[in-house]
């Protein structure tokens, strides 16, 4: 078995910067390590060398979709002229490995200026009706949502389950309230301290109803 489980996160990215970060925390809190494009180091290595790279180096495939295609390189090896995104996905494809597949939903904010329109959007809606055929996806309405959806579809592939002791849903992470004692105040007195009243009286009075001479 791995040291560890590598998961790639692949979407379009100046629109979805907000929710690759959700998912990248949602991957660390399962104990699993993240792959994105953005946390590579400087080299000389292409754009499609690199994320490509990144989804054979992973046991798990996370892909994240909006209303942005994406960058289509120029490059004999992308003669359908595919974005990058749509290349991750169909080498996760080749490579059999679980994919789990998150599409914006309905209810979404959206800036106008991250919508596609034109060849490009015809594009990614034939892009996105493919994933959505060929398996079960789910739809996200922000990014806190994003998180969470990863986090329930990630719980089924932890490392070690003994060790990971997360909630599906954080809203109940409600702290229990603790059970009130009250102490009765004659507890709290030694028995030596305890003073016998009924011999005081006869201490302090004689029978008559007077006060003892000091």
């Amino acid at each position: 078995m791995a040291d560890r489980i590598d998961v790639m996160i692949s979407s379009t990215s100046k629109d979805l910067q907000d929710h690759r970060d959700e998912a990248k925390e949602a991957v660390l809190r399962m104990g699993m390590f993240p792959l994105r494009m953005e946390d590579l180091r400087a080299s000389n290595e292409d754009a499609i060398s690199a994320s490509l790279r990144l989804v054979d180096e992973a046991e798990i495939f996370v892909g994240i979709y909006a209303y942005r295609y994406g960058f289509q390189p120029d490059d004999l090896r992308n003669p359908d002229k595919l974005s990058i995104t749509e290349m991750e996905y169909r080498r996760a494809v080749e490579r059999d490995i679980p994919r789990l597949i998150f599409i914006i939903g309905d209810n979404h904010p959206v800036v106008g200026a991250n919508i596609d329109k034109g060849a490009d959007a015809v594009k990614l809606d034939a892009f996105k009706e493919e994933v959505k055929l060929n398996q079960i996806v789910r739809f996200f309405d922000s990014p806190a949502d994003l998180r969470a959806e990863l986090i329930n579809s990630l719980i089924p592939f932890r490392p070690d389950e003994d060790t990971m002791r997360l909630e599906r849903i954080e809203t109940n992470n409600v702290p229990i309230p603790s059970q009130k004692y009250v102490a009765h105040p004659y507890t709290l007195l030694q028995t030596s301290q305890v003073i016998n009243w009924a011999a005081k009286r006869t201490e302090f009075t004689d029978p008559m109803g007077h006060r003892p001479q000091q």
